[in-house]
C-alpha cells in the first residue's frame, strides 16, 4: 500500500530533498577537474599514466641513401615507441653528416598518422652550423609545428602531399622547372626528368597498396646554392614495390615455376625489364619503372637511387644491396647536375 503523508510532513520531506539536491549541485560546481585522475567502475580513482618522452638519437651520418641501415633502424625505434604510447623526440643535434633525403623522410613520417599514432613528436636541429643551415634551407619548419616564430628562410624547396590517386602534370612541370632553372638556367622542359616524375607518381598509385590513392606521396627538391645541383627526393609511405599486388603476383608465379627466386633483389631485373606489370596494364598509363630506369641513364643525372622494402639499388650502376631493416614505402633519390663542361641535358 502506498505510503501517505500529511501536508506538513510532505512539505518538510520535500524541503529536505530540495536542500540535499542544492548541496549536491554546489559540491559539483565547486569540484575542480583534475585531469590526472580517472574514475574506475567501482568509483575509485587512480592516476592517469603519463609516459615519459623517449629521446631517439639519429645516426651520426643522417643519410638514408648513404647510411641506409642505421637510418631505417632510427625510424623503426621511433615507430616502436609511438605504437606503445610514448611521445618521442627526434634528436639530430649531434649528427655530423646530413643529406636532404633524410630530412624529407623525417617530415613525411612526422605528418603520417599511421606513424605518429596521435602521439607527440618533438625535434631539434643540428648543432653543427653548416648542417643546421642545410636543415633550415631544406624547409623543415615549413611543414611542422614549432614553438615561437619560424625561421625566415629562402624558399629553395618544394614539397607536396597528394592523395586521391592523383597524377599531377602541373606539379611535375613545376618540379622540373625548379631544378632546370637552378642547374641549367633553362626554362625548357627536359623530357627525361619530366617522364621520371610522372612515372613515379603513377607508380605510387599502382604499387603503394591494395587501395589505389590510399597513400600519400611527397616530392622534395633542394637546390644546392654551392654546387648548383638539384637534389630530388620522391617518396611514398605505402607497402613498397615488392609487397605490392603486382610484385606479389609475380613472386607467386616465379615460385610456382621454380625459377630460383630467393630474395627481392632477384626481382630488380624483371622490374626494370617491365615483367612486373602494374594493375591497369593500360598503354596510356606509360611504361612505369622501366621508363624511370631508362631515363635515369641520362648523363644529366649524377646519382639515382631506389630504396624499397629490403632492397637498395643504384640505378646508375645496377649495384644492389639486401637490407636487414625493412622500409615500408618507396624512395627515389636523384641529382640533376651539370657535367664538367657545363652540359647536362
Amino acid at each position: 500500500m502506498k505510503k501517505l503523508y500529511t501536508t506538513s510532513k510532505f512539505k518538510k520531506l520535500n524541503s529536505q530533498r530540495s536542500k540535499k539536491r542544492l548541496r549536491n549541485r554546489v559540491r559539483r560546481k565547486n569540484k575542480k577537474y583534475n585531469p590526472t585522475i580517472r574514475k574506475t567502475e567501482n568509483e575509485s580513482v587512480r592516476p592517469v599514466e603519463r609516459k615519459p618522452t623517449q629521446n631517439i638519437e639519429a645516426p651520426k651520418k643522417f643519410s638514408l641513401i648513404e647510411n641506409t641501415e642505421e637510418v631505417l633502424a632510427y625510424f623503426k625505434t621511433a615507430r616502436t615507441y609511438l605504437s606503445e604510447g610514448y611521445p618521442i623526440r627526434f634528436d639530430i643535434s649531434e649528427i655530423d653528416a646530413l643529406t636532404t633525403d633524410a630530412i624529407a623522410l623525417q617530415i613525411a613520417r612526422i605528418k603520417d598518422a599511421n606513424f605518429h599514432k596521435n602521439k607527440g613528436i618533438l625535434g631539434n636541429a643540428p648543432n653543427n652550423p653548416k648542417l643546421k643551415e642545410l636543415f633550415l634551407q631544406s624547409g623543415f619548419y615549413n611543414y611542422v609545428q614549432t614553438q615561437g616564430p619560424k625561421p625566415q628562410i629562402k624558399d629553395t624547396t618544394l614539397i607536396h602531399k597528394i592523395t586521391d590517386n592523383k597524377v599531377e602534370p602541373l606539379i611535375a612541370k613545376e618540379a622540373c622547372l625548379s631544378g632546370l632553372r637552378h642547374t641549367f638556367n633553362s626554362e625548357e622542359i627536359f623530357d627525361p626528368l619530366y617522364d621520371i616524375i610522372i612515372e613515379i607518381m603513377q607508380n605510387t598509385n599502382n604499387h603503394a597498396g591494395e587501395e589505389r590513392g590510399k597513400y600519400d606521396w611527397w616530392i622534395h627538391i633542394y637546390n644546392d646554392p654551392i654546387s648548383k645541383t638539384s637534389k630530388y627526393t620522391f617518396l611514398d609511405l605505402g607497402v613498397g614495390i615488392f609487397e605490392s599486388l603486382p610484385a606479389r603476383t609475380f613472386k607467386e608465379k616465379t615460385l610456382a615455376e621454380k625459377l630460383g627466386f630467393s630474395h627481392n633483389v632477384d626481382l630488380i631485373e624483371p622490374l626494370f625489364n617491365g615483367e612486373i606489370k602494374s594493375r591497369t596494364g593500360r598503354p596510356e598509363r606509360g611504361n612505369g619503372i622501366p621508363q624511370v630506369y631508362d631515363s635515369s641513364k641520362d648523363k644529366a643525372f649524377s646519382k639515382f637511387v631506389l630504396i624499397t622494402n629490403d632492397v637498395f639499388v643504384n640505378l646508375k650502376t645496377l649495384e644492389t644491396k639486401k637490407l636487414k631493416n625493412n622500409f615500408s614505402g618507396t624512395l627515389f633519390y636523384w641529382e640533376l647536375k651539370q657535367d664538367n663542361d657545363g652540359n647536362g641535358n
